[in-house]
């Protein structure tokens, strides 16, 4: 109980910095439904070496609701990455920098790498497309990314 407190705890910290809140608040402005409980579980975090880490991360997702995850990257990060469902198939997965660099509406494999056109800050952010009254309701993602290990990966966290 208390590890996960002071997870929060630290998540909240870096996630919300004083310099960083306004880029926040442009990553979600727009968004059009609230972000679901996604019972978020990282399954593996190792670094690769000694410039790169990897996060293989598995969550649900509501029908109607979205998940976003964001990366923070220096000008010139890499990134490369896929995701798949376990369960469910309607999802429409971007990923944004100050303006979209992916989409997908299927399994995918993506790559791109951090530049100063598209700021420091990157959400991948996945949608479950499906109506609330439809049978399959939620989707299940399994997610891999690789990207540099100075960069940071902020998940959301459940209440």
């Amino acid at each position: 109980m208390w590890k996960k407190v002071i997870i929060a705890t630290v998540l909240l910290i870096f996630l919300f910095p004083l310099s960083g809140c306004e880029e926040i608040a442009e990553l979600t402005q727009g968004a059009t439904t609230s972000t679901s409980q996604s019972n978020l579980k990282i399954e593996r975090s190792v670094e690769l070496g000694s410039a790169w880490q990897m996060k293989q991360i598995d969550f649900k997702v509501a029908a109607g609701q979205e998940v976003a995850i964001l990366l923070k990257l220096a000008d010139g990060g890499k990134v490369d990455g896929f995701f798949y469902l376990e369960k469910g198939d309607t999802v429409d997965f971007r990923i944004t920098g100050k303006t979209q660099i992916f989409h997908s509406n299927v399994a995918d494999r993506f790559s791109f790498a951090a530049s100063q056109s598209q700021g420091d800050t990157y959400n991948l952010l996945f949608r479950n497309t499906a109506d609330e009254d439809e049978t399959q309701n939620s989707i299940t993602v399994s997610l891999e990314v690789i990207y540099p290990l100075k960069g940071e990966l902020y998940v959301p966290v459940e209440d």
